[in-house]
């Protein structure tokens, strides 16, 4: 039966892609292969013929934990969906176990269809906010980018994170060109859905209302210069500022990161940042550990390097590394084509704020990691950003990219 649940959600994920995607060949044909890409990986694992990185660990935890919430509370678990802890994954999973059947394969389906979903989101966005032939290029990428295949086969929240963090973009892109109230909204609570998944993404919501507060600030000071008050642009600012109040004062406490009290603890801080992780073949020089405010700085910053381009050739001691290190390579080529397309990056309302948003990430996540097995999951939560930002100048590194490629 748990094949069967399986093999029929693998099917309706693929006549959903058919049928929406019919007015459109080109969407059709690199949905369906970013679709075929990620189903054989889930085939290969699921059936014991190859093992991927990561299939195991977390991600069976996670499939356990959606079996017993499913088996103990069904349905129910609707109403504790939101209570704190790293279930909220396992909880969603759990609904669907509980209609339909316990199905490991289905599971992971739920993956594959996210997975594929975000393809056609960056599509989307770089059509938003550059043009199609942006959009196509970033949608080849993303079809065959290898730890977005990965992580869109497995039971894990990378994929999850990822989908969402999407469609917290095109309500951040509605917002920026219509200052539609709804937008707004919806990016508020779409990155409070985040925060259950993972704590320091929701910190993406907080870099929203800054980028607000800092524009409403830029205007206020032109105003004032000019002589000029403007009553209600002093009032939203006034409740942009409610959120960082309540951070600095404590009262507001970030999942994995906790208090600002706790953050500025440095002797705690440090001790979290240096006992989990210098401790594997995986792991960053012990060098890199930092041990005082000064070395946030100096060291940080290498550990920001690390975190995006790590493993290096010379960190790779057995094959399972080998992956890391492609990935490695991929945001290193991203990055050159990100600083190519710069000039148009910083032009842009829109992409000026993903560039804040993705350097806050980078930040909380880089200084915070010190092992690149765990690296290459954090950083492909938000490689979409660096896709979207690359996407103008991509054409020269896509090889395949061609004339027949581009017919509707």
């Amino acid at each position: 039966m748990e094949h069967l649940l399986g093999w029929l959600f693998f099917l309706i994920i693929f006549f959903f892609i058919f049928f929406f995607t019919k007015k459109n060949k080109y969407i059709r044909k690199f949905l369906i292969i970013s679709f075929i890409l990620r189903l054989l990986l889930v085939l290969l694992d699921y059936y014991n013929l190859v093992n991927l990185p990561d299939s195991s660990g977390d991600a069976i935890y996670f499939e356990v934990d959606a079996r017993n919430f499913s088996r103990n509370e069904g349905l129910s678990i609707i109403f504790n969906l939101f209570v704190s802890g790293p279930y909220f994954m396992s909880k969603i999973i759990s609904i669907f176990y509980t209609v339909f059947g316990e199905s490991a394969l289905m599971a992971r389906g739920i993956s594959v269809a996210l997975g594929t979903m975000s393809v056609y989101l960056v599509y989307h966005i770089c059509y938003l906010v550059w043009d199609i032939h942006s959009a196509r290029r970033a949608s080849l990428v993303a079809t065959f980018f290898p730890t977005l295949i990965l992580y869109s086969t497995l039971i894990l929240r990378e994929v999850y994170i990822v989908f969402f963090l999407l469609l917290a973009l095109i309500a951040t892109i509605r917002f920026i060109k219509t200052n539609s109230f709804i937008s707004f909204l919806q990016v508020i609570i779409i990155f409070f859905l985040l925060s259950f998944f993972h704590g320091p993404v929701s910190l993406g919501g907080l870099t929203f209302l800054l980028y607000i507060l800092l524009g409403k600030i830029k205007k206020q000071l032109i105003n004032l210069y000019n002589y000029k008050i403007n009553l209600s642009s002093l009032f939203i600012s006034f409740i942009l500022f409610i959120p960082f109040y309540l951070f600095l004062n404590n009262s507001l406490v970030i999942p994995y990161l906790g208090t600002f009290e706790s953050l500025i603890n440095f002797e705690q801080t440090f001790d979290r940042l240096n006992s989990a992780y210098f401790q594997d073949a995986a792991s960053y020089p012990t060098s890199l550990m930092i041990n005082n405010g000064y070395e946030i700085f100096t060291k940080g910053t290498l550990k920001i390097f690390y975190f995006l381009y790590s493993p290096f050739i010379w960190d790779v001691s057995k094959p399972s590394h080998i992956l890391g290190f492609i990935d490695g390579i991929s945001y290193f080529i991203l990055t050159i084509y990100v600083i190519k397309n710069w000039n148009a990056v910083w032009e842009n309302p829109v992409t000026k704020f993903f560039v804040l948003l993705f350097v806050t990430y980078l930040i909380i996540y880089g200084i915070g990691v010190g092992n690149f097995g765990t690296v290459i999951r954090h950083r492909s939560k938000f490689v979409m950003i660096l896709i979207i930002l690359a996407a103008p100048k991509l054409h020269k590194f896509i090889f395949s990219t061609n004339k027949k490629l581009y017919k509707r």
